[in-house]
């Protein structure tokens, strides 16, 4: 009996100071001019960095990866940056199937050419008029193309569309496979 209540009494006690230190008092003004710096009076780095040409890393995994005949050759698996964070190489995954059997090919950043319009596929042929007097009643049996819509404006994307390279798919396939030491 004596240790359950010396057991609840500490469990209160350690309950009530942890309420005690979550809340903080507001401290008193201090009539002492203070010394600011000017690293104090600086504005705050903008926390909202959409539309500013900055890319999230983590976005950039998994952005589709086009050859130069405008077929895609694979995505991104990895970003490679140095010690000081520059973005050296990015490895595209080729082959394989929904990732079983593809291997990772490093391309140089440098040789990437990013977009943020996406690949069109080509036109379509127009379909031939139609010809012969079965038409409606009145007139012309074909109705009059609409015009295209215009696609609403996209927030800005914190990464790009696509990527396309001047190597081909075949290239990439012959190319040395990325390995990783120490893991």
């Amino acid at each position: 009996m004596i240790k359950r209540m010396v057991l609840a009494s500490v469990a209160a006690g350690l309950l009530t100071a942890t309420a005690i230190a979550q809340t903080t008092s507001p401290s008193p003004p201090s009539s002492a001019p203070s010394a600011s710096t000017s690293a104090e009076k600086a504005t705050p780095a903008p926390t909202n960095l959409a539309g500013q040409g900055k890319w999230r890393t983590s976005k950039l995994i998994g952005v589709d990866i086009y050859g130069p005949d405008d077929k895609k050759v694979g995505d991104v698996t990895e970003v490679i940056v140095d010690k000081m964070g520059k973005i050296e190489m990015v490895t595209v995954g080729v082959g394989g199937f929904l990732g079983i059997g593809a291997k990772d090919v490093a391309i140089p950043f440098e040789q990437v050419s990013w977009s943020d319009q996406p690949i069109t596929p080509p036109a379509p042929a127009p379909a031939p008029a139609a010809s012969g007097s079965g038409g409606t009643a009145g007139g012309s049996a074909t109705m009059p193309a609409t015009p295209p819509v215009a696609a609403a404006p996209r927030a800005p994307a914190m990464y790009p569309d696509h990527g396309k390279i001047t190597l081909t798919k075949d290239q990439l396939h012959s190319a040395p496979a990325v390995t990783y030491s120490g893991s």
